[in-house]
């Protein structure tokens, strides 16, 4: 009895342990299955409420599943053009719903503002507005749950879609709203006016982490791949709107690289290049990829923005596929096909992988751009944080198709480029070893102003000139730095290294970085000669001038473990790799002990080719280094036991010198890395 408390019982629990009917079955389904099948439905907070909504979804997916098959897909497009705004509402809906469970605590708003929602707020739907917070009551009750729909329409089949059901009715707590004066009312404004504020992006979180919202976005929350018959809420709508956004996005695709097709004064088909996209193509695909993210701008498309996500996911379908057509349309040259041997200027191969790196390099600048010139730039100044971060959030979700096309460009024209262009610097360091720094020719002029410094001036001006920036950049470092390296390993293996030679090589150190700098300006790197790999190869540069003029020998009496333990100390040795070191103290050392590269039959630039690869790495070179110059020391021994140093000359100091020092150095480096 009602006038008994001892033995009156809440409402809820009375409804919560009753039977569920059977047109909820499906709805009690999709609690079980949320839950995983180890809790009870029935002990679900708002268990009655939960149960409503999750038919309410079921049956919203079913109908919107048979108006995009009605008439075999004629109104799909239409249709699903209809997501964005939908999604908008959507999120307004759920923002006022949680509000109505928050009704009467300071804390409630959509916005974070800790107001009661208004009337027309939550209740602007309904045909009298007699269902709003304010018409039933600060206490909800049955009519909290009448949000324009009534009846059969919650669970109703889905061919019955009359227009029945709208308006609701009066709760029975109608006693307990405020009336408030009609002013206050006609200043509000319904769901979609224009006094509407925002959800906060802290109530937006809370929105999506809802377990309203997962029902409503239906079993495919992600809007990619669900084929479920079951799919309910707007899952239906929101995959038929990322498969057109999709489709209209990779449609400029099927009219670009096009296989060419040629035939000689015989009717013969001969291999020609595939024909690359123009600036109009791109230009196209640009304007496509704004478009469509241009949808989840509330003044543009309609949309919401939190919708940057999918349809960025979209975009990124996109550069996919045009990387794969891009990459079918590559010479595949190689390394081999890019140069001519004779002046090293570009292929007919080379200039069409130039140009495919300039298309790949503008469609990378225009994803870049898109963001801001989406949501920033059409509202500036006036532009506000929401577009902000919607703009940071895309820039996010594009980084896979910039990864992409980097990818692609580096693995299949920069890197064949660069090896190629270093092959060539290769060949021209090596000459340095034809008598250059011989005592007799040292006033024939500096070796790199002879043989280098036109070197450099044809990759940039050939090769690095016709690159987009960011491209030419990256061949620009990986140059230099191979440069480096090459030359200070070459010069390092100079025997006999006087002190006219080390005058020299110190002039031609400060013209190599001289020249060196001029090629990464010309090649716009951001990055200066000091800057790249970390500055470990200028560091090794400008250390090495230091180390030409070390004179730790001078004094004979001084012991091979003592000279170790000097070097070991020098501030120069810590930039300079050990291989460098070991070839140095090699210059000083009697005839009986060989040259590396002699030590193995090599000639010096295919030694100097183990140790510096052509993408300017070192590391993989110095334990091999060591291992032959423990080899050469060890076949010194045998020779200087037999013969003696038969020829004099040099300081028999030097193998036991190398072999106390090179395992620390190969430890020191070990432990830098």
């Amino acid at each position: 009895r009602k006038s008994d408390p001892s033995s009156r019982q809440n409402f809820m629990d009375v409804v919560g342990a009753s039977p569920i009917p059977e047109k909820f079955e499906k709805a009690e389904r999709v609690l079980g299955d949320t839950l995983g099948g180890n809790s009870n439905p029935a002990k679900v907070k708002n268990f009655v409420f939960t149960l409503f909504w999750n038919q309410l979804c079921i049956s919203m997916g079913e109908r919107i599943d048979k108006l995009l098959k009605y008439n075999s897909g004629s109104m799909a497009a239409d249709t699903a053009a209809l997501y964005p705004a939908l999604r908008s509402a959507a999120i307004d809906m759920m923002g006022t719903l949680q509000d109505a469970f928050m009704v009467g605590t300071p804390s409630s708003g959509a916005g974070g503002t800790g107001t009661i929602p208004t009337d027309d707020a939550i209740g602007g739907a309904g045909s009298s507005g007699a269902n709003g917070i304010g018409s039933v009551g600060i206490m909800g009750g049955s009519a909290g749950l009448d949000f324009g729909w009534a009846g059969s329409s919650v669970f109703g089949d889905a061919d019955d879609m009359d227009d029945s059901g709208f308006g609701g009715s009066t709760g029975a707590d109608v006693w307990t709203r405020v009336d408030e004066p009609k002013s206050m009312e006609s200043s509000r404004g319904g769901i979609g006016g224009s006094s509407m504020t925002r959800p906060t992006s802290a109530a937006l979180a809370g929105i999506f982490s809802s377990s309203e919202w997962t029902a409503l976005q239906g079993s495919s929350t992600n809007g990619r791949s669900s084929s479920s018959s079951g799919a309910g809420g707007l899952s239906p709508l929101q995959r038929a709107f990322l498969e057109a956004s999709s489709e209209r996005l990779c449609a400029p695709l099927r009219f670009m690289f096009p296989e060419a097709v040629a035939v000689d004064e015989n009717g013969t088909a001969i291999d020609v290049l595939p024909h690359l996209p123009s600036r109009y193509d791109l230009a196209k695909i640009d304007a496509g990829i704004r478009e469509e993210l241009s949808l989840a701008d509330p003044r543009e498309g309609g949309g919401e923005l939190t919708m940057v996500t999918m349809i960025s996911d979209n975009v990124v379908d996109l550069v996919e596929h045009f990387c794969a057509s891009a990459r079918g349309a590559v010479s595949g040259a190689g390394e081999g096909g890019y140069l001519h041997e004779d002046d090293g200027t570009a292929t007919e191969a080379l200039l069409h992988d130039v140009k495919l790196c300039n298309v790949m390099g503008t469609l990378a600048t225009s994803l870049r751009n898109a963001p801001e010139n989406t949501f920033i730039a059409p509202y500036r100044p006036a532009h506000s944080p929401q577009h902000e971060e919607a703009a940071n959030l895309c820039k996010i979700s594009l980084k896979p198709a910039l990864y992409e096309i980097d990818s692609l460009v580096k693995t299949t024209v920069l890197t064949p480029l660069y090896r190629a262009l270093n092959r060539r610097v290769s060949s021209a360091i090596a000459t340095m070893h034809q008598g250059t720094y011989l005592e007799e020719r040292i006033d024939d002029g500096a070796f790199i102003q002879h043989h280098l410094s036109q070197v450099f001036d044809n990759i940039a001006s050939n090769h690095l000139s016709k690159l987009p920036s960011e491209y030419s950049g990256m061949i620009a470092s990986t140059i230099a730095t191979y440069s480096i390296y090459a030359f200070l390993s070459n010069a390092s293996l100079i025997r006999p290294l006087g002190e006219n030679a080390r005058l020299k090589v110190t002039q031609d150190l400060a013209d190599l970085e001289l020249c060196l700098e001029q090629l990464v300006v010309k090649g716009g790197s951001t990055s200066s000669l000091g800057q790249m790999d970390g500055g470990r190869p200028y560091a090794e540069l400008r250390a090495s001038r230091n180390m030409l003029f070390w004179n730790g020998l001078e004094n004979n009496a001084t012991p091979a473990a003592d000279i170790a333990k000097v070097v070991l100390r020098e501030a120069w040795v810590k930039d300079v790799r050990p291989s460098t070191v070991f070839h140095f103290l090699i210059s000083f050392a009697p005839p009986l002990l060989s040259s590396p590269h002699h030590s193995k039959r090599m000639t010096v630039e295919e030694y100097v080719n183990t140790l510096v690869k052509y993408d300017g790495s070192v590391d993989d070179g110095e334990a091999s280094a060591w291992m032959t110059t423990l080899a050469c020391c060890d076949n010194y021994h045998q020779r200087a036991s037999v013969g003696g140093n038969v020829g004099g000359g040099g300081d028999s100091r030097i193998a036991a010198i190398l072999e106390s020092l090179g395992p620390e150095l190969l430890r020191r480096r070990r432990n830098r890395q």
